[in-house]
């Protein structure tokens, strides 16, 4: 979702509220997000729309 969106790790970690190395260990599948992440990641690859508005 982070590079389809064209966002840096630096980007994304910053727009979602923790740290590179968290996004770094997600895409690694080391940890995965949980709670309020995890659902706001859910709904937005849910929904085409809210991945432009992430987006932009």
């Amino acid at each position: 979702m982070r590079t389809k969106a064209g966002m840096t790790q630096s980007v994304f970690a910053s727009y979602m509220g923790v740290s590179i190395k968290t996004v770094e260990a997600w895409e690694g599948g080391r940890t995965h997000p949980t709670g309020p992440v995890f659902r706001l990641l859910d709904i937005l690859s849910k929904n085409e729309e809210m991945e432009y508005i992430v987006a932009k």
